[in-house]
């Protein structure tokens, strides 16, 4: 009854403590350094000028980095245009899986991984999918890099020439 009572002791007092399983150890084992939890406190500046007399002290304004104003009409950048002059499209084939031709249109063609699996099943389901429209040099990159890969693609006119 004696050791029973201090078997619960003893877990009673593993309960209440303030290390838990999920507090952080001193130790470091695995060779990582350890960051605190919680960021650290926000830093302000005090005008000196106001530390001198009995007010309250007043934060100052924080700095701001003006923008620069660009002019669109003159970027020559036609890749950023998300209406190029030639779609590139993939095909559905009996050869390569439909995640492995969504992978490869995510690391070539920079497609997020949800537009990359809705145009795959695009193809999938009636043969043909367009994966967007670009710049020529641009879309025959894309197309000779997924031909590479082993994806069935080609490249059309938008103007449908």
């Amino acid at each position: 009854m004696v050791r029973s009572m201090k078997i619960l002791s003893v877990a009673a007092a593993v309960m209440m403590s303030a290390a838990s399983g999920f507090t952080p150890t001193a130790s470091n084992s695995y060779g990582t350094i350890s960051r605190p939890l919680s960021p650290p406190p926000l830093q302000a500046a005090v005008s000196a000028s106001v530390l001198d007399g009995p007010s309250t002290p007043v934060l100052d304004r924080p700095s701001t980095i003006e923008r620069q104003s660009q002019d669109k009409s003159k970027s020559t950048d036609r890749e950023m245009h998300p209406n190029g002059d030639w779609i590139l499209r993939i095909y559905n084939d009996n050869i390569n899986t439909r995640e492995y031709v969504a992978v490869c249109l995510v690391q070539v063609v920079g497609l997020c991984e949800s537009r990359a699996y809705y145009t795959m099943q695009d193809a999938h389901h009636n043969g043909i999918a367009k994966v967007g429209e670009y710049n020529q040099e641009v879309a025959e990159c894309y197309e000779e890099q997924l031909i590479d890969r082993g994806v069935m693609c080609d490249v059309v006119s938008a103007d449908g020439e």
